[in-house]
C-alpha cells in the first residue's frame, strides 16, 4: 500500500471518520487518496483556522479528529487552533502536505517558504503547539505514524504529521495488525504508594469533596466520577472547563467553582473541604487561581499520568486507575452541605407582553429554558461564556468551550465540527457579534451540509468582554453592525433557513416559544442588547483582569502556588 493509504488506515483505526481542511498544491495528491478511501470523508472548510476549530469540536464528540492543510500559509493559519487544542487537551492529528524530500534535501527556494531553503522552520513552530511531530518517508512510515498517533491519544493533545509530496504514493508494507488505542500506563508500585498516601489523608476527613476539570471528559470518566460521588455521598463541583461531565440536576452536584467569584454554597463545599480531590483540573487566572482559598496540604490531584497527594507525586499512574483506586478507599461522607439556589430555583420566564429592551439578566435564564437534554451547547468566549456560567444545563448536555485558550471565534466552527460528529443531536450555538465576525464563514458549511443548529447572536455593538476590562467607551471595542439575519441568504441562496430579530423581551419570548424540539432548518436569532449591559459576574471579572493584566495587583495573597496545585 502507499504511505498515504497507510496513514488513512491508521487514522481510521484510531476512530477518525472525517478530515477537515483545505486543498493546497502540496497536499492534493494525498487529498485524492482521502476521497478514494472508504471510511473517511473529506469535509472542506472555509479557511484553515476554521478547520482547526471544527476539528476541535469534532474531537470533543468523537474522541479524536484530523485536519489537512498545506505547507506554509495553510499550516500556519491553523496554529492558533492547535494551540487551543494543546491548552484544552484535545487530540487532533494535523497533517501537512509538504514539498518532496528531494527538494527539501537540496534546500531549493520554493513558494510558501521564505525562499531561504529552510524547510524545518514551520516544523519548529509546530513543536510549540503539538505533543509529537514527524516527517513521513517510505522507510519510517509505519513506525512514525503509530508513534505520533499513540502520543496523540495517550497525551490527549494535537500532533503534527508532515507528508512530503513524493512520500504520499511511495509503497510500504501493509501492517499485520490494526492500530489500537493505547491503554493507560500504570506502575503497580506507584499506584500502591498513592493508595497508601491517599488513605492516610482521607482517614480523618469528615468533609471530603470532588472538583472536576476537563480531563475526565476526555477520558469518558463521567460515570466513574458520578458513581464515586453517589456511593460515598461526596459533593462535586466543576471548573468551567469541566462542564458537561456531570448531570447538573444530580443532588451531588453543587455548581461551578471559580475561586472567589464562586457562589457562596460552592465555595463552602470546595474551600471548606478537609480533603479535596481535584480530578483533571487546571487552575489559571480566569478560573480562580489567584482567589481560590485552597491549601495544597489537603489536596489530592489526579493528573493525566500522575497522582499527587499533598505535594508528593506518584507516577506513572494514569488518571482512570487513580480514580478507580480512590473509589475503593474513599470514606463515606456523613456531613451535609448547602444547596446552591441556582440549581434548584426555576429561572424566571420572559414576559411575552413586554416591549422593554432585552436585558442580559433576562436573556440567559431564557436560553437555559430553551435547552433540552442531550443538546450540544456552544457558548462563545466572552459575553456568552459569562451568561452560560449562571445556567443549569440539562442532563446529557455536551459543552463546547475553550476557557483556557479564550480565543474568540472558536464556537461557530467548533459547533459545525460537533454536528459533523453527531448529526443526530441538536446544536445550540450562542455567540456575540464581535466573535461571530471572525469565523462567520462556517455558517455556509452548516447550510451546505444541511445542518440545523439554533444560532443565537447577541448583538451588543462590539467586544463587550473587552469593555469590561478596559475601554468601555473607546471606539476600538466597536464592530460594524452587520445585518445578521441576512447572512444565511448570502451564504446559501437556495437553502431553507429561518431568521429572527428580537429587540424586546416580548419579541424574544415569541421566537423562543416557536422553537419546539429540533428545527427542520438552520435557525438564526439575532438578539439586540445594550452596549454596556453586562451579564452577571462580568463586571467583577473585568476589574480583576484589569488589575492583573495592567497593574500586577491582586485582591489578596494567593493561597495556591502560582502554577496551581502540584
Amino acid at each position: 500500500m502507499a504511505v498515504g493509504e497507510l496513514l488513512l488506515s491508521r487514522l481510521h483505526d484510531l476512530g477518525i471518520r472525517h478530515i477537515f481542511g483545505l486543498p493546497g498544491d502540496y497536499n492534493m495528491d494525498f487529498l485524492d487518496q482521502v476521497e478514494a478511501f472508504d471510511g473517511i470523508d473529506w469535509v472542506g472548510s472555509c479557511n484553515e483556522l476554521n478547520a482547526g476549530y471544527s476539528a476541535d469540536g469534532y474531537a470533543r464528540l468523537a474522541g479524536v479528529a484530523a485536519i489537512l492543510t498545506t505547507f506554509g500559509p495553510g499550516e500556519l493559519s491553523a496554529v492558533n487552533a492547535l494551540a487551543g487544542a494543546m491548552a484544552e487537551s484535545v487530540p487532533i492529528v494535523s497533517i501537512v502536505g509538504g514539498p518532496t524530500l528531494d527538494i527539501m534535501r537540496q534546500r531549493t527556494s520554493m513558494h510558501h517558504s521564505l525562499a531561504d531553503g529552510d524547510f524545518e522552520r514551520w516544523v519548529r513552530m509546530a513543536r510549540e503547539v503539538t505533543v509529537a511531530q514527524t516527517t513521513l518517508t517510505a522507510e519510517n512510515a509505519l513506525g512514525e505514524i503509530d508513534r505520533v498517533l499513540t502520543e496523540c491519544w495517550s497525551r490527549q493533545g494535537p500532533v503534527y504529521v508532515r507528508l512530503p509530496g513524493d512520500a504520499t504514493r511511495a509503497p510500504v508494507a501493509r501492517p499485520r495488525q490494526r492500530f489500537s488505542r493505547p491503554g493507560p500506563v500504570v506502575a503497580p508500585a506507584q499506584l500502591d504508594a498513592f493508595a497508601a498516601a491517599a488513605r492516610r489523608l482521607l482517614a480523618a476527613a469528615e468533609r471530603p469533596a470532588l472538583l472536576v476539570g476537563n480531563l475526565p471528559i476526555r477520558y469518558n470518566l463521567g460515570p466513574t466520577v458520578t458513581a464515586l460521588a453517589t456511593e460515598r455521598n461526596w459533593p462535586v463541583a466543576a471548573q468551567a472547563l469541566g462542564r458537561g461531565l456531570l448531570d447538573e440536576s444530580d443532588p451531588q452536584y453543587v455548581g461551578i467553582y471559580n475561586g472567589g467569584d464562586s457562589a457562596d454554597p460552592v465555595r463552602e463545599v470546595v474551600e471548606g473541604a478537609d480533603a479535596l480531590v481535584c480530578v483533571g483540573t487546571t487552575f489559571f487566572d480566569w478560573d480562580g487561581l489567584f482567589t481560590a482559598d485552597l491549601h495544597p496540604s489537603r489536596i489530592i490531584t489526579l493528573h493525566r499520568d500522575a497522582a499527587v497527594v499533598a505535594g508528593t507525586r506518584f507516577a506513572p499512574v494514569a488518571l482512570p486507575a487513580a480514580l478507580n483506586c480512590l473509589h475503593e478507599i474513599a470514606p463515606d461522607r456523613t456531613a451535609g452541605w448547602p444547596r446552591n439556589p441556582a440549581l434548584t430555583d426555576e429561572p424566571p420566564g420572559l414576559d411575552p407582553t413586554s416591549d422593554e429592551p432585552i436585558r442580559q439578566a433576562r436573556l440567559w435564564p431564557a436560553i437555559q429554558g430553551m435547552l433540552c437534554a442531550g443538546d450540544i451547547f456552544a457558548p462563545e468566549t466572552g459575553t456568552s461564556s459569562f451568561g452560560a456560567a449562571n445556567m443549569r444545563l440539562p442532563a446529557g448536555t455536551t459543552v463546547l468551550a475553550a476557557p483556557i485558550w479564550g480565543s474568540i471565534g472558536y464556537a461557530t466552527p467548533a459547533a459545525f465540527g460537533a454536528q459533523v460528529a453527531a448529526p443526530g443531536r441538536r446544536t445550540v450555538l450562542v455567540t456575540g457579534d464581535g466573535s461571530l465576525q471572525l469565523t462567520v464563514q462556517e455558517i455556509s458549511r452548516m447550510l451546505a451540509c444541511n445542518h440545523r443548529p439554533i444560532i443565537v447572536v447577541v448583538n451588543n455593538g462590539g467586544y463587550t468582554v473587552e469593555r469590561a476590562v478596559d475601554g468601555p467607551y473607546q471606539s476600538y471595542n466597536d464592530v460594524d453592525n452587520w445585518r445578521y439575519t441576512d447572512l444565511p441568504a448570502v451564504f446559501a441562496r437556495d437553502t431553507a433557513f429561518a431568521a429572527h430579530l428580537a429587540r424586546t423581551e416580548g419579541e424574544l419570548a415569541g421566537i423562543l416559544a416557536g422553537l419546539d424540539g429540533s428545527p427542520d432548518r438552520l435557525t438564526l436569532i439575532e438578539v439586540i442588547t445594550g452596549v454596556r449591559d453586562l451579564p452577571p459576574g462580568m463586571p467583577q471579572w473585568g476589574r480583576e483582569t484589569s488589575a492583573a493584566d495592567y497593574h500586577a495587583k491582586l485582591a489578596s495573597t494567593p493561597k495556591l502556588p502560582w502554577g496551581g496545585p502540584p
